[in-house]
């Protein structure tokens, strides 16, 4: 009897996004974005004096397609310009919704344009980002400089959401540019073989 063999491929065209600022110009090293992937907005110094510990940010809205992938790899290049304590958190998080309204539907009530996330108008950060679909934790070292891990894999719910990054650190994050820091969404593709 044939059979189908079904395979696990990384995108790497326009498919992929990545949540940047404007500024982004990494050193080879540290360069995380593929060249062809779609840019997101997502400004992580804001006003040029970094990310505070305790502090949010969220994304403009995303549009994933009518037709998606399944789920996506998630990668992020954060700095640290100042000694952070190793094994705290940057957390992640995805705000899905149905409406292409950026500011409608949302879980958490992000208002889908690049800025600080403050919560949902009565509770906190902390409490409100508890609304949304989780995608990971970012576990720091002790490095002062970039650093680069894996978040987590994660499927969307729908086809519209924001990304939502929860600094809880201990330490400003991007303290004075974010030149070198972004998260990267990665779309795995589902490649199903020809019988053989």
């Amino acid at each position: 009897m044939a059979t189908n063999e079904v395979l696990l491929k990384n995108d790497t065209g326009a498919a992929v996004l990545t949540f940047k600022s404007s500024v982004y110009s990494p050193t080879a090293i540290n360069d995380i974005d593929p060249a062809s992937s779609t840019t997101v907005d997502l400004t992580l110094d804001e006003g040029g004096t970094g990310l505070a510990d305790g502090a949010a940010v969220n994304s403009d809205q995303v549009d994933l397609g009518a037709v998606r992938a399944a789920s996506y790899r998630v990668v992020a290049a954060l700095e640290w310009f100042a000694a952070v304590t190793a094994g705290l958190a940057v957390d992640v998080y995805w705000s899905a919704s149905n409406n292409s309204v950026v500011t409608d539907g949302n879980p958490g009530k992000p208002d889908g344009v690049d800025g600080l996330y403050t919560g949902d108008g009565g509770g906190t950060v902390a409490e409100s980002v508890e609304h949304m679909q989780k995608i990971g934790t970012f576990r720091t070292t002790d490095l002062v400089g970039v650093q680069i891990a894996e978040v987590g894999l994660f499927s969307p719910v729908a086809r519209y959401g924001q990304l939502i990054v929860f600094n809880q650190s201990g330490t400003l994050l991007c303290g004075t540019d974010d030149i070198e820091s972004c998260i990267v969404f990665e779309p795995i593709i589902v490649d199903i073989q020809a019988a053989a």
